[in-house]
């Protein structure tokens, strides 16, 4: 089953320390054929982001957001179709954000360092490490 997993921000990824991670998360998804895509705000850190840390090659597609901390709706005419089968993850760290995008069909996960200290309405994992292990745990729960 392929899946979409939607980072809503160039934001997410700017800690050096989570690099690693990052590129292991996306290795795995990569390697599962799901589809990967990004939203960004900062046409120039975006661009920063890709290049430094070689992540260009992992994106299916980018949409550009027009407001922060909102779902653009580019991104849901996009993914109409898989959002029908609710197969879109939308990762975020803005808890506003992601109840609009569970509003809008997406299954949202929250990833941010203090998520046990936030009331999340969604999956919430503290750093990429635990999110990497969640979909892999998600994938096997469906495998029984």
């Amino acid at each position: 089953m392929i899946e979409t997993f939607v980072f809503s921000s160039e934001s997410i990824f700017l800690r050096e320390e989570d690099q690693m991670k990052v590129h292991q998360l996306l290795d795995y998804l990569k390697s599962r054929k799901q589809q990967i895509g990004i939203v960004f705000y900062d046409q120039a850190m975006m661009n920063q982001i890709l290049l430094e840390h070689h992540l260009a090659d992992y994106l299916d597609f980018s949409i550009n957001g027009e407001k922060t901390g909102t779902v653009p709706r580019g991104l849901v005419d996009f993914l109409q179709v898989e959002l029908a089968h609710k197969k879109v993850n939308f990762i975020s760290n803005s808890l506003e954000q992601l109840r609009e995008a569970k509003e809008l069909g997406f299954k949202p996960i929250y990833l941010a360092e203090d998520c046990d200290k936030e009331e999340a309405p969604c999956q919430s994992f503290r750093d990429f490490n635990q999110l990497h292990l969640g979909v892999i745990e998600n994938r096997f729960e469906k495998l029984m």
